[in-house]
């Protein structure tokens, strides 16, 4: 998490200008990269973006305290993110359903030329992956979120959130 003066969020609330750019400084990186890997245009990432800024600075009146404010500010990027997608009238769970149960092989004395290989490989395959199977893994291994978190986020079942997390990882492995 990235560590700032929660006084300035105060300031943010009274419509300060030079306290709502300070905050964006400083979030803004965090929140493009969250948009980019869910909607994998930076174009469409850039202007999710700036709306969930808007709408987080619109909102602030209703941010709590106890909150951690970046986790509350990725949050508002997510949704957006995952609103954009929906408006692109995506299929957010549309899934293979027959997936190899391959097990790669990890060896613990790789240099790290093989290392950075292997996960440019997995960079690769995540790309290659459906948008909805792309959301899911992001959610999951990138942003942090648990399959409880997913399922609220994505409007579904936990264990619709755990089962598509197994299959898109599965698709992955058959990527890879």
């Amino acid at each position: 998490m990235i560590s700032f003066d929660t006084g300035i969020i105060e300031q943010c609330k009274k419509s300060d200008r030079r306290a709502q750019m300070q905050l964006y400084k400083t979030f803004y990186k965090r929140v493009y990269n969250t948009c980019l890997r869910i909607l994998h245009d930076s174009g469409e990432a850039e202007d999710v973006m700036q709306e969930a800024f808007l709408k987080a600075f619109s909102s602030l009146d209703s941010y709590n305290i106890n909150i951690p404010f970046e986790a509350w500010l990725v949050r508002i990027a997510i949704n957006a993110s995952i609103d954009k997608l929906r408006k692109k009238n995506l299929e957010t769970m549309e899934l293979f359903d027959n997936f190899n149960y391959d097990v790669i092989d990890n060896d613990d004395n790789e240099d790290w030329e093989n290392v950075l290989e292997k996960v440019g490989k997995v960079k690769e395959a995540i790309e290659r992956l459906p948008e909805s199977s792309r959301l899911i893994v992001n959610l999951y291994l990138i942003e942090g979120y648990d399959h409880e978190e997913i399922a609220e986020i994505l409007n579904i079942a936990p264990g619709t959130a755990r089962i598509q997390y197994m299959r898109a990882k599965q698709k992955l492995v058959e990527l890879i």
